[in-house]
């Protein structure tokens, strides 16, 4: 599997002794990621609106993988399926903006990975998601 990270940020200089071994470096993100696997829809016109797979979200961000080729910064139209059993989905909606890129090649697949900071969101979509989150805590701190 081949990937090439894209960033929207410029690297900073590092002195040799700010320099940590990989095992050592702390997560960055204040508010943890939950492993999905949950249908997205992404605009910026709403007649031309495209698809993806979220793998993994937050209440501030989510990552994602599609066929189709973003620009790093571009703000677009979300739509999120939310899983609620077998049969059942919710959705929120939103706007977010695309902060990186990476290609991405997996059996059969090929296509992007892509992380993204959500920017707006309606207050009844904010509840679900926060109701969401909460459900996948639960769900990962109870015993198998």
């Amino acid at each position: 599997m081949r990937s090439t990270k894209t960033y929207t940020k410029t690297l900073l200089p590092v002195k040799e002794d700010e320099i940590l071994e990989s095992s050592s470096i702390v997560e960055r993100r204040q508010h943890p990621r939950y492993l999905v696997n949950v249908p997205i829809d992404l605009w910026q016109t709403p007649e031309a609106v495209l698809g993806g797979v979220v793998t993994d979200m937050s209440e501030v961000g989510l990552g994602f993988r599609s066929t189709h080729e973003i620009k790093i910064s571009t703000d677009l139209g979300i739509r999120v399926y939310l899983s609620r059993g077998e049969f059942s989905f919710d959705s929120i909606e939103g706007t977010g903006r695309i902060i990186w890129r990476t290609a991405h090649q997996e059996q059969g697949w090929k296509g992007y990975r892509y992380g993204m900071y959500i920017l707006k969101m309606a207050s009844y979509s904010r509840d679900r998601l926060t109701k969401y989150i909460q459900m996948l805590q639960e769900e990962e701190s109870s015993p198998h």
